[in-house]
């Protein structure tokens, strides 16, 4: 259920006190990009260079994850207009709400970035079906429901982009990973589909394969368990933002972040998938994760990204 929403626009910088008076509110003047999963992680540093390049925001993410905070700081701090729209995608019809929010208020799209989704680490075995069965639902049908219901809309301007946030794991049957990395291979695979129904209109699609992205202390902590080539193929969610954005708008159809990702796509292309997956299994087997509670896990933007 949708929360609160609002618009926030303003002065404050990165020196001045969080405890400014709120920045007046407006209506953004021009089109938008809406960003999902926006509060943390990737999701929030997607926005924040969105922000930096001027563009007005339309953000989405769960309630009590600090929107209406973050909202005013990028406001203030880059001087574009944000509106903010707490809700649960998980909600069957939180996409088609979404959209009719939008449309009341006569905002405008020209960006889509389907980033909001869940990712686990873990035996399946040791999985709950319940978490899963969330997993496919927001990481495919709620991505899929939204790129539907605006996709009239991004057609309306010229040029319009879509980036959907996969995952380097969508290039492999991962063990550990045996439901997210799926999801990812549907998000990669639905992209590159409907980029090329698209040709000759006036929306670009793109996917973006990040490998892993340190977001916080425990995602630190695995990509260290994971030895060296956890170490050299991770990055920081500034660096992948800045480097997915910037890719969108040279229409790249995979954005593959770092140069030890981009190898590891082209070896795990050549290389037979026994030996991948010995290789995969072994590299995630020796993270502590896989022996706890962590596939239990839910992030609502990718907070871990573990490929």
């Amino acid at each position: 259920m949708i929360k609160e929403s609002g618009t926030s626009v303003g002065a404050q910088t990165r020196n001045e006190s969080q405890d400014l008076p709120a920045p007046r509110f407006r209506k953004p003047r021009g089109p938008c990009s809406l960003v999902t999963g926006a509060s943390q992680g990737l999701g929030r540093a997607l926005a924040e260079e969105c922000a930096r390049l001027g563009m007005n925001l339309i953000l989405v993410d769960l309630p009590c994850t600090g929107l209406p905070e973050i909202s005013k700081q990028l406001a203030g701090r880059y001087h574009v207009a944000v509106v903010y729209r707490e809700t649960d995608l998980l909600e069957p019809d939180s996409p088609r709400a979404i959209y009719r929010w939008i449309e009341d208020r006569k905002l405008r799209v020209n960006i889509l970035v389907n980033n909001a989704g869940i990712g686990c680490h873990g035996l399946f075995v040791d999985s709950q079906p319940e978490r899963n069965q969330a997993m496919i639902n927001l990481n495919i049908t709620t991505l899929v429901h939204l790129t539907q219901v605006f996709l009239p809309e991004l057609r309306a301007h010229d040029p319009s982009y879509i980036l959907n946030v996969a995952s380097l794991a969508a290039f492999y049957p991962m063990p550990f990973k045996p439901v997210y990395a799926p999801t990812k291979a549907f998000v990669l695979n639905f992209s590159l589909a409907l980029r090329a129904e698209l040709t000759g209109t006036s929306v670009r699609v793109s996917a973006l394969c990040p490998g892993g992205i340190m977001t916080n202390e425990e995602c630190r902590r695995l990509i260290a368990a994971q030895g060296f080539f956890g170490r050299i193929s991770c990055h920081y969610p500034e660096e992948v933002a800045r480097y997915a954005i910037r890719h969108m708008f040279q229409n790249k159809s995979i954005i593959i972040p770092g140069l030890v990702n981009k190898l590891a796509r082209f070896l795990g292309g050549i290389i037979p998938l026994s030996v991948v997956q010995l290789f995969i299994r072994s590299r995630f087997g020796s993270c502590e994760h896989a022996k706890g509670s962590a596939y239990g896990t839910s992030i609502s933007l990718l907070e871990i990204n573990h490929e």
